[in-house]
């Protein structure tokens, strides 16, 4: 057999790859097994930050450079500091991460990584810039693969632009973690700003819009530089690193087996939630169903991921209200956290509510609005915005 076969490749060597390989490695499916991680990037610095809820310490805890014990939500009208327990909320970076990962995965001497360009799939071979690997298993995070069907689906995109700030005194409540700030101008869209310090004179500051395209770079840059100088008031800091991303908040379903070899995972394979773009929660539950499958069988040839079930529906109608534009985006989160206990939102939005905890949180929403909504995904009606 050739030097280039492999019993697993991650085609990709990101959050949702090192996350299912780590969980792997620790459960012994890769004892004895060889394994390829293929990546364009040297993953080793801090190109990413992930923020999420747990109720209890995670896989990951010891990568966690902030937990916040109270989250901020403001809104035109109400600005509230609210306790979410039982969850937490969390920061992870993703040097830290990647060295985390690093670290178990060197114990394995059968796992090689390659820093390429993955070009595309051919059977059970991946195709790079400058090889061909074949794999019994691929994942793929890498190549996306989806034909939209604008008719029948909504897209949105989360995207942001951040930056980690400095001031020269304390200024920022450490704390505390500004989930959601929607006191700006919302240009009839949804948008809002985090603040999450890390200390009292560090902070991420990231502007964050919920639209179906992406803004001009200068506007991402003149929104967050008011709302540092006008919102903030504060001029005397300095910027240490900045990031910028995109997140697909799709509801059509993401294909999950490319053929009988290569399966998709992480965003490429529908894990980002289709109502908010939150990831790094969903990639960890991918990654447990799929090391339970794997420590009975060899193969993913009869693997069937767990539903989504109701919760699916209810991204459909959110997403369908926010193209609708019958109420403003904001207006619908103030209801959950003004409303609410500030932990049930937060369960809510993880998927993990019972049916009588559903009811309680629908119950809050523009009636009218999300009925009709909700008729208008079961008939699959076109989109009629507000004038």
């Amino acid at each position: 057999m050739s030097d280039n076969h492999y019993d697993y490749i991650f085609a990709g060597g990101g959050a949702a790859a090192l996350s299912l390989l780590v969980r792997m490695q620790q459960e012994g499916i890769l004892r004895d097994k060889k394994v390829l991680v293929i990546d364009k990037d040297k993953k080793e610095h801090n190109d990413r930050t992930w923020c999420f809820w747990e109720e209890k310490e995670g896989l990951f805890e010891s990568c966690v450079v902030k937990t916040w014990d109270k989250i901020r939500f403001a809104s035109p009208g109400y600005d509230a500091k609210l306790n979410p327990q039982p969850y937490q909320y969390k920061m992870i970076r993703s040097q830290g991460f990647y060295q985390y990962c690093n670290q178990i995965i060197s114990q394995n001497s059968h796992i090689h990584f390659v820093q390429d360009m993955i070009l595309n799939f051919e059977n059970n071979a991946v195709v790079t810039t400058d090889g061909r690997y074949t794999g019994n298993i691929i994942f793929n995070s890498s190549i996306q693969y989806l034909d939209k069907d604008e008719s029948r689906y909504h897209y949105f995109l989360q995207h942001f632009k951040g930056k980690f700030i400095e001031t020269e005194q304390p200024f920022f409540e450490e704390g505390v973690a500004t989930l959601m700030d929607f006191t700006i101008d919302q240009h009839n869209e949804c948008r809002f700003m985090y603040i999450l310090p890390v200390s009292k004179t560090k902070a991420l500051i990231e502007f964050t819009i919920f639209s179906e395209n992406l803004l001009e770079k200068e506007e991402y840059e003149t929104e967050l530089n008011n709302y540092i100088d006008e919102k903030l008031k504060y001029h005397a800091y300095k910027v240490t690193e900045e990031e910028f991303g995109v997140i697909p908040m799709y509801n059509q379903p993401f294909i999950k087996k490319i053929n009988p070899h290569v399966f998709n995972i992480g965003t490429n394979g529908g894990a980002s939630k289709a109502s908010t773009g939150f990831t790094f929660h969903f990639i960890q539950e991918e990654s447990k169903q799929l090391i339970a499958h794997l420590k009975k069988h060899p193969t993913l040839s009869n693997y069937n991921p767990k539903s989504k079930g109701r919760f699916q529906f209810y991204d459909d109608v959110f997403l369908r209200v926010l193209r609708e534009k019958k109420v403003p985006a904001f207006y619908l989160f103030n209801c959950m956290f003004r409303k609410l206990p500030a932990y049930l939102p937060l369960k809510f939005l993880s998927e993990e509510t019972s049916m009588l905890e559903d009811l309680k949180i629908l119950r809050v929403f523009p009636t009218m609005v999300f009925m009709k909504a909700a008729i208008g995904e079961l008939l699959k009606q076109p989109v009629r915005r507000a004038e």
